[in-house]
C-alpha cells in the first residue's frame, strides 16, 4: 500500500520513519523522499498487512499520513495526447484498449514527471 508522509518543520529532524521500522517490525520501502530543515513529503511502500498499525504509529508521531490514492487522472480535462506516458520512468501510465489514459497505482512512485508535462493540468496529486 502506498502512503504519503507529510513531514512538518519541527519533525524534520527526528528519526520517525526508522523508528517505526523499528518499533514495528516493518519492511518499509522509500519510493520518493523531498525533505529539507523546513520539512519534507515522502513515499513510502508499506506491507498491505500492516498498514493500518503503520499508518497509526507514523500519525502518532506527529506526521500527516495519506494513504491509498495518490495520484489522479480527470478524464474530463484528458485530451489522451499521451505525453505523460513517454516520461513516466515506472510505466505507470498507459494507453488503455479504448485509448483512454490508465493509471496502475501500484506502479506510480509519485515523482511528478506527468504533473509537470501535462498540457491540461488533467493530473493530480
Amino acid at each position: 500500500m502506498k502512503v504519503a508522509l507529510r513531514i512538518n518543520t519541527e519533525k524534520v529532524t527526528d528519526p520517525i520513519i526508522s523508528t517505526v521500522i523499528l518499533e514495528k517490525k516493518a519492511r518499509i520501502n522509500i519510493l520518493s523522499a523531498q525533505v529539507d530543515e523546513k520539512g519534507g513529503k515522502v513515499l513510502l511502500e508499506v506491507p498491505d498487512e500492516k498498514t493500518e498499525e503503520i499508518v497509526k504509529a507514523f500519525r502518532d508521531s506527529g506526521v500527516d499520513v495519506e494513504v491509498g490514492k495518490i495520484i489522479e487522472i480527470l478524464k474530463d480535462k484528458c485530451v489522451e495526447c499521451g505525453h505523460c506516458i513517454t516520461l513516466c520512468p515506472v510505466d505507470a501510465i498507459f494507453f488503455e484498449k479504448d485509448y483512454a489514459i490508465g493509471l496502475d497505482e501500484n506502479k506510480c512512485i509519485q515523482c511528478r514527471a506527468c504533473l509537470d508535462c501535462c498540457p491540461t493540468r488533467a493530473i493530480k496529486l
